[in-house]
């Protein structure tokens, strides 16, 4: 299972996630964004990649953690780290040019949402 995102300021929901995702297949990798790409499309991070790194490898849910996961997920990401499908929130999630990160992965049917 594929899960990426920027995990700043860890928190409850990032964690529920994360153990949603897990429950939906047997290994859960989870790609972590860097400062440049969080910065570009969304803003400053808080967090530094490296405390979002640690954070992350710090849920007992993750077993694999990708540093500088792109902001945009592609099929081509999953498939290298043997992800069938992805998982996300129920929230929309956009890039700069206004266009949504997960297009590629929902249009090849490998799209989960969790609450």
């Amino acid at each position: 299972v594929w899960v990426d995102g920027c995990f700043d300021m860890m928190h409850y929901g990032h964690a529920n996630a994360l153990r949603q995702a897990r429950a939906m297949g047997d290994y859960l990798v989870v790609g972590v964004h860097s400062d440049a790409d969080i910065s570009l499309h969304k803003g400053p991070p808080v967090m530094s990649e490296a405390e979002r790194y640690a954070a992350v490898r710090a849920c007992k849910w993750v077993d694999e953690v990708v540093e500088g996961a792109p902001y945009v997920t592609s099929l081509a990401l999953m498939d290298v780290h043997g992800c069938a499908f992805c998982v996300h929130g129920d929230d929309l999630v956009v890039a700069a040019d206004g266009q949504d990160c997960y297009a590629e992965v929902k249009a090849a049917g490998r799209f989960r949402e969790c609450r």
